[in-house]
């Protein structure tokens, strides 16, 4: 239910100084998303070409095409998708690429040259690129979904809603762009907190094409992507050598996606979805959970220094970044809190994704 307390006018107050903040940030993902549309080649293991990189640390790969051989760096989350492929350790290709001398950028491209132009010389590749860098080696397969009606569709049915583009992240691999509903809700007494969706996609093969719903805590802006409610897997039916038909293929399936998301976003944003949301607050806040039993679970999904770090905050006496009790709910913004010191965008959104997981459970 929507908070009648006297701090609910402060609330409103910093979440709207919030949307206003975060409201640039998703204008560059949305911006970032328009003119970032990937090049897409067809190829065969055995037509690629591998080299050392200019200056050495790293290689670069020369493909044929119908405009002549283009030659592009490799990302290393491309690398990793070769790396998987040819069954190579990513650990050992880390020390080549890192090598200072000319051997270790050599070795590397030797390496795949003898791999792909013998065991894969006639696998075919989905390589998609933002010139002039391969981020994605991909199989045939590969369902292409075109980000950018998806974007589009997602922000013009969060805003029929009336929620709001509120945050977002690119990452060379990923986006994520989050929209909010302008209200503060009480599920709790004293517990401010606010509802919206974050939409996740990756064009090379970095994540599925996701929509998942999320809280946020008011007051230290502690964020918990909830249940997964939309999953697209990249996984299709194989590519045409000229990609005419696939073109076509391609832009039908975007179109049924962009339907897809528009329902889902509108179930997603009704008074009985926020109902249930609300629910799930109050029954994390019931559930007791002791320091042995949150020691348990940080360890089976945070590292050791994350783990560590919200082991601390769980057991600190701190109840204004984190609610009062030893409950789910402290527990789930106890991971939050670790998710907003964190600098590297991907896994600050993973640890997101854990502190929704544990209101998930409890409820």
């Amino acid at each position: 239910m929507l908070s009648t307390s006297e701090s609910r006018t402060a609330a409103m107050d910093k979440l709207q100084a919030l949307v206003l903040s975060g409201r640039q940030n998703a204008g560059n993902v949305i911006e970032y998303v328009m003119s970032h549309q990937p090049t897409d080649r067809i190829v065969k293991g055995g037509a690629v070409e591998f080299g050392p990189k200019q200056g050495n640390r790293g290689i670069v790969a020369s493909i044929p095409g119908s405009d002549g051989v283009i030659v592009e760096n490799i990302h290393r989350h491309a690398l990793n998708q070769m790396a998987l492929d040819a069954d190579i350790p990513m650990k050992f290709l880390d020390s080549l690429a890192e090598e200072k001398a000319p051997w270790g950028s050599e070795l590397l491209a030797h390496n795949f040259n003898q791999m792909f132009h013998n065991r894969f010389n006639k696998k075919r590749y989905l390589v998609r690129s933002i010139s002039p860098e391969i981020r994605g080696w991909l199989s045939d397969q590969y369902r292409r979904l075109d980000s950018r009606p998806i974007v589009e569709a997602f922000a013009s049915a969060v805003q029929d809603k009336g929620a709001l583009p509120y945050s977002g992240v690119v990452t060379d691999t990923k986006i994520a762009i989050q929209a909010i509903m302008p209200e503060v809700y009480e599920p709790i007494p004293g517990e401010l907190v606010a509802y919206g969706l974050s939409l996740e996609n990756s064009d090379f093969g970095n994540g599925a094409l996701s929509l998942r719903a999320y809280l946020l805590r008011i007051w230290c802006t502690n964020l918990a992507i909830t249940e997964e409610t939309m999953r697209q897997i990249h996984l299709g039916k194989r590519l045409d050598d000229n990609m005419i038909y696939s073109q076509q293929t391609y832009q039908l399936d975007s179109r049924a996606t962009v339907s897809a998301l528009k329902d889902v976003v509108r179930l997603q944003l009704d008074a009985g979805s926020l109902t249930n949301r609300m629910e799930a607050v109050r029954k994390a806040n019931d559930k007791g959970v002791t320091s042995e039993q949150a020691r348990e679970l940080l360890k089976r999904t945070l590292n050791k220094g994350e783990a560590e770090a919200a082991m601390s905050a769980y057991n600190s006496p701190d109840v204004y970044n984190l609610p009062a009790g030893n409950t789910a709910w402290r527990l789930s913004n106890a991971i939050s809190w670790i998710a907003g010191q964190t600098e590297d965008a991907e896994r600050k959104l993973d640890l997101m994704r854990s502190a929704g997981d544990v209101l998930s459970k409890a409820a």
